[in-house]
């Protein structure tokens, strides 16, 4: 189940409330850290110590002192390769009191690679670092701030505020007074005791030259960050929060501390690596208000008109560790952010297609049903789900026998008509003694300890009575990854993938809902410092135990609700516990868009919400936009009515049942975005702004988006409309509605009209997009072998259109040895009377087991009136082609009678005007 009640009982469920009840989250006021920091107005003082400065190829290292209080911190600022700077801020003593938290298991490949300075300066002022890339950092000494700059223009400055503020660990007794929350807090019934104090760290790090900043999900807000001012900060600290409330800058499931800013000619980002509770204040300025208005002020444009983001980040416990991506497109800030933390593997194609799932289905007779009414009514499914009551009184990795006798059985029927089960396990094991999993994790000490690291930490959950398995143990993690061995979780097949739900972590008699503060991981370190990355190191082992299930030859699908930066290595991601009503669905789209730039590609939101009962409208609307988003499942709560797409009146279902089938059409562009990710780390679903960063108009649009960087969608999320306005970005561009094939010149605004069945989709000009039609029912598998068409849209000029197109088996590892097939596909003007379209092998060293055949070819904008077509294969001999030629719409439809078996190797068409 995808939700957590604050309440001890489990025996019954109460009936929905209308809101998130705030009492039981905190706010600042409710937090003494955050309440320090942002209390703190005045200059701490720090500076650097002259003579403690150093220098190495790749690093300058100082120590800081504090004027006022004398407190001493360890400067590290690193040149690392592809325009990345890194800065780091710890403890300057050798021997802490406490060593504090470092995220390492955050990085993709162990620690990040630096790259060598290229040449630098100093005097008693300030020290210069140029680096290979064209970057410059300067570090001023009195008083101590860092700028960096971007070819010569600074883009973002460090401390300039002098606001770096690092509480530092204490001995000795807490004074009988602690109004701060020092040493320690309440909040509602929970006491957080802190035996070594506070260990806050927080800094202002100002963005210089942008508008507009973007990122920290998870919030249920607008895409582009908006000013906290005197309100409430943005808040990053992963917790269950019962029916979210929309427009709020609440923590939520998950946390990523990006933020990437865009500017028409440059784009930079940086990563805050903190696992622990951060709150960040941001304010919308500009640069005359800030200390580098005289820097960057120019006769053309006064520091009054340049725009400046002010950001301040400030987290409860470990180190200042600051990554900066200096772009300078936002292409290159996605590849330079994603070398760092890693990228989506390439997931297998049924997880790309449509999922079902409601707590619960209640047997294997309605779970038999349900699939068998799918196809009944010839809508596409690759995946059922079961929520936490398939089992034994919440005893995961176990079955309810009463229920479902022959799990292995059910799975296997639902594997012959091609699709996947996922079970969900969530990281609460119920103390029980009968038990195994409980009992060969308490004999191997693996569950997290209370706060005097003595005894299990015991708290709430579903099955009553939890002990939490200690994720952050390498050692707990692997036994953890061996439970899903066919051998230890029986009776389930490679067919079964899982559903990480509830590790954020979700205990209901826990503060916030969550686990207390002071309870102890391996190593010694509180909760409180490694929070955020809990369900991360979940998430990890649970992918890495289905990996090993099947020998590394099978690739595994996992969901978690729980993320950090790096999630995206092991897990998709959906937005928890929505509501059917329509701001839900409209917030969706600015969640994904959020996590997809943040580095977390395979997003989605519960279709329908999954609170409360959705009306035919706003359910029929939510499948039109959840088709064109990464992760595609519908999933509801027991209290709602069942839901299924085939139970409603025969106008929504056919609307849905289109919306589905839509997705799987695309399902071949999907597959080979998710494949481009793991080369170049740009998600499927992309804001406008990252295909146009010079087109302005586009920053703050997030009712729209981008599938790649060639279909343009805008779904309608408003009741009753009967025309939907929409944004064409870019300069000079051409965009074709996908069903009238209608040429759209950008950039502007188009109104088009709409009834229920529309969902507002365009096609870039200069664009190739392979889709397969004629989709009915079934399942990806039943699709392996079927035709595809491809849809050419001509760019403004007439004279060229490309696209790429990634083939292998769809489940394996075997594309990792080469059994897979990439092509690019090029439309181009030869000549005034030629135009050609060639299909080239960019990379290809096995053999498919299944040859690919297109059946049609649509070219849209053909305005060089063809009058013969030629195709040439192998033998370079050519062979008439039919086709038919629109002269009105200006298109061109070849459709091949036998299909053109071209695909297994180059081919080219020519067309003679």
């Amino acid at each position: 189940a995808s939700l957590c009640f604050a309440a001890l009982t489990l025996l019954a469920l109460a009936g929905f409330s209308e809101a998130v009840d705030r009492g039981k989250f905190k706010s600042c006021t409710h937090s003494g850290f955050c309440k320090r920091h942002r209390a703190q107005k005045e200059p701490t003082g720090y500076e650097v110590v002259a003579d403690s400065i150093s220098l190495n190829n790749t690093a300058v290292n100082a120590v800081l002192r504090s004027k006022e209080a004398g407190n001493k911190l360890k400067l590290s600022v690193v040149t690392m390769e592809d325009s990345t700077v890194r800065i780091h801020i710890d403890d300057e003593s050798e021997n802490p009191i406490k060593p504090r938290f470092q995220p390492v298991d955050v990085f993709d490949e162990g620690q990040p690679r630096q790259q060598k300075i290229k040449k630098h300066d100093q005097d008693e002022n300030s020290i210069t670092v140029m680096t290979k890339d064209g970057h410059k950092v300067v570090i001023f000494m009195i008083p101590f701030r860092i700028d960096i700059y971007s070819n010569n223009r600074i883009v973002a400055s460090i401390n300039s505020k002098e606001l770096l503020k690092f509480e530092h660990y204490r001995r000795g007794r807490k004074p009988k007074k602690d109004g701060e929350g020092f040493w320690e807090e309440d909040f509602g019934e929970s006491r957080d005791l802190k035996p070594w104090g506070s260990s806050s760290v927080g800094v202002d790090i100002a963005l210089i030259g942008f508008k507009y900043a973007f990122g920290i999900p998870e919030h249920a807000d607008g895409f582009s960050l908006r000013s906290t001012g005197d309100y409430e900060p943005y808040r990053l600290y992963n917790l269950d929060v019962f029916e979210y409330e929309t427009s709020s800058p609440m923590a939520l499931y998950g946390s990523v501390p990006f933020v990437q800013t865009v500017a028409k000619d440059r784009s930079i980002g940086f990563l805050w690596l903190n696992p622990s509770e951060t709150w960040v204040d941001v304010q919308m300025t500009t640069a005359d208000k800030g200390f580098h208005g005289s820097l960057i002020a120019t006769e053309d444009r006064p520091s009054s008109q340049i725009p400046q983001v002010n950001t301040r980040f400030f987290s409860e416990s470990g180190t200042i560790d600051l990554f900066f991506f200096l772009g300078q497109r936002p292409h290159d800030v996605v590849r330079q952010h994603s070398a760092l933390t890693g990228r989506y593997p390439l997931p297998p194609m049924f997880s790309l297609g449509y999922h079902q799932c409601r707590w619960n289905y209640k047997n294997e007779k309605d779970l038999r049903k349900v699939n068998d009414k799918f196809d009944e009514h010839e809508i596409p499914l690759d995946v059922l789900w079961l929520d936490i009551e398939h089992t034994d009184e919440k005893k995961y990795f176990t079955w309810d026998k009463e229920a479902f006798p022959d799990p292995k059985g059910m799975i296997e029927y639902i594997s012959s008509k091609g699709r996947k089960l996922v079970n969900i396990v969530d990281p609460h094991i119920k103390k029980d003694k009968k038990y195994d999993v409980y009992v060969e994790a308490q004999r191997n000490k693996y569950f997290v300890k209370d706060s005097d690291n003595k005894a299990d930490y015991v708290g709430n959950c579903w099955p009553g009575d939890s002990k939490y398995i200690d994720f952050v143990n390498p050692k707990a993690r692997e036994w953890w990854a061996s439970l899903f061995s066919l051998d230890n979780y029986k009776e389930t097949t490679t067919d079964v993938h899982i559903w990480n739900d509830m590790n954020e972590p979700s205990v209901f008699s826990g503060p916030e809902v969550t686990m207390h503060k002071d309870a102890v991981h391996v190593g010694g370190f509180e909760h409180r410092e490694v929070h955020n990355m809990y369900g991360f190191y979940q998430h990890s082992a649970t992918f890495d135990g289905l990996k090993k299930r099947s020998e590394g030859k099978l690739r595994p699908f996992v969901l978690t609700r729980s993320f950090f930066s790096g999630s995206q290595r092991s897990a998709a991601v959906w937005t928890g516990d929505n509501t059917a009503d329509w701001p839900h669905l409209k917030v969706a789209s600015p969640m994904l868009l959020s996590l997809s730039i943040s580095g977390i590609p395979h997003v989605g939101a519960d279709v329908g919400g999954f609170f409360k009962n959705p009306d035919q409208e706003l359910l029929a609307r939510w499948y039109q936009a959840g088709a064109f988003q990464p992760f595609f499942r519908g999933h509801s709560h027991m209290e709602t009515k069942r839901r299924e797409p085939y139970l409603f009146e025969k106008n929504t279902t056919d609307v849905i049942r289109d919306a589905i089938r839509k997705r799987y059409a695309f399902l071949p562009y999907w597959y080979t975005l998710f494949y481009e990710h793991t080369k170049t780390g740009l998600s499927p679903m992309r804001p406008l702004w990252m295909e146009f960063p010079e087109d302005e108009t586009c920053h703050d649009e997030d009712r729209e988006w981008l599938v790649g960087a060639s279909l343009l969608v805008r779904p309608i999320t408003d009741p009753g409309l009967t025309q939907v306005s929409l944004y064409l970005p870019g300069r000079r561009e051409i965009w074709y509605e996908w069903e009238t094939h209608k040429a759209r010149p950008a950039p502007g605004a188009v109104q088009q009209p709409a009834d229920a069945f529309t969902i507002p989709i365009y096609q870039r000009g200069g664009s190739i997009i392979p889709v397969r039609e004629n989709i009915k029912g079934g399942s990806t598998e039943n699709y392996k072998e079927e035709p595809m068409a491809l849809y050419i849209a001509i760019n403004s000029k007439g004279d060229f259109a490309n696209g790429t197109i990634f083939l292998d088996d769809g489940e394996s590892y075997e594309y990792e040895s080469g059994n897979f097939a990439y092509w690019a596909i090029t439309f181009k003007k030869e000549h005034d009377y030629l135009h050609t379209i060639t299909n080239k092998i960019i990379e290809s060293k096995g053999k498919l087991d299944s040859p690919i055949i297109f059946n049609k070819i649509i070219i849209r904008g053909a305005k060089f009136y063809p009058r013969t077509a030629h195709i040439y294969l192998d033998d370079f001999t050519p062979d008439p082609l039919e086709f038919e030629y629109d002269r009105e719409s200006f298109l061109v439809t070849i459709n091949a009678p036998e299909g053109l078996g071209f695909f297994t190797s180059d081919f080219r068409i020519d067309f003679h005007s």
